[in-house]
């Protein structure tokens, strides 16, 4: 059986949960979460290339007669563009991986895939956003249908929306020419998690960020989430990009492991950083 891990982002009002920290700690939170609101801004129109290979190895399903048959590894390599983009009439950003390349053969129908998210939008908002996300997912290997492998996904619990569901505990790594940098472990306190099954099961996530004390910029992400069938985890690297002016992902690992052994990891690197323009063309007779 397949299993779907889908990313939700609740609107609901947020009950402040923080526990107090030191106020150098609560000065870099506050860092992070002003660079994030910004970062999220100004990410949006960047485009970069995804080279992404994924492994699918051992574990076991129920086969007829309800005997436990070995799953085969699988492999496969994609290259993608990978883009934010916004829902139309909607109020939130999504990441779009817009694969072109499976294995060393082009995606024939990725013109009217384009066409079809993009330039003949759905009415709903919602049904937007999902349509992206199963789009961006529809290549993934394995026995788990996810869509959660995206880079900067754990961004999230900076968000101000969202931050008031995660408590914080930071720590003063070492001394760099940009300054300082902290280590901001994290963990949700909610029940209406951001990360649940198909089943609407509840994945908590935790992990830590490195952050430029004095900026806030993230360098890296840790995310781990899990439910008692399945453990995730996405680690990224950030690095500066001078094309975009921004700090962006370089790298992304991925692990997912089920109860029953069944194993997915990744790696994607990420690299021609460039900025997307829609254009219009109009003739008059």
């Amino acid at each position: 059986m397949r299993r779907t891990v889908v990313f939700l982002v609740l609107a609901a009002a947020a009950v402040a949960s923080l526990r107090a920290q030191p106020p150098e700690v609560e000065a870099v939170l506050d860092r992070a979460r002003d660079y994030v609101a910004a970062y999220e801004r100004d990410f949006v129109g960047v485009v970069a290339e995804e080279t992404y290979r994924q492994e699918a190895k051992g574990g076991t399903r129920e086969g007829a007669g309800g005997f436990p048959v070995e799953v085969r590894g699988q492999r496969r390599d994609l290259k993608s563009d990978v883009l934010l983009v916004r829902a139309p009439a909607g109020d939130r950003w999504q990441q779009f991986r817009d694969v072109f390349d499976v294995d060393g053969t082009p995606v024939r129908d990725r013109a009217e895939r384009l066409a079809k998210l993009f330039l003949q939008p759905s009415p709903s908002a919602q049904q937007q956003v999902e349509a992206i996300v199963t789009e961006s997912a529809r290549y993934n290997i394995g026995g788990i249908n996810r869509n959660v492998n995206l880079p900067t996904l754990a961004l999230a619990a900076l968000e101000p929306d969202n931050r008031p569901w995660f408590t914080f505990t930071g720590s003063r790594k070492k001394d760099s020419p940009a300054g300082p940098t902290w280590e901001l472990e994290y963990r949700e306190q909610r029940m209406g998690t951001l990360i649940r099954t198909a089943g609407d099961q509840a994945m908590p996530s935790r992990g830590r960020f490195l952050v430029e004390g004095g900026t806030g910029r993230v360098l890296s992400s840790e995310l781990v989430a899990e439910s008692p069938l399945l453990r995730a985890q996405i680690d990224v690297t950030y690095a500066a990009e001078p094309a975009v002016g921004l700090l962006v992902p370089r790298e992304m690992r991925e692990k997912y492991v089920t109860k029953s052994g069944n194993t997915i990891e990744g790696r994607a690197t990420y690299s021609n950083y460039r900025r997307y323009k829609v254009t219009t063309e109009e003739k008059v007779k």
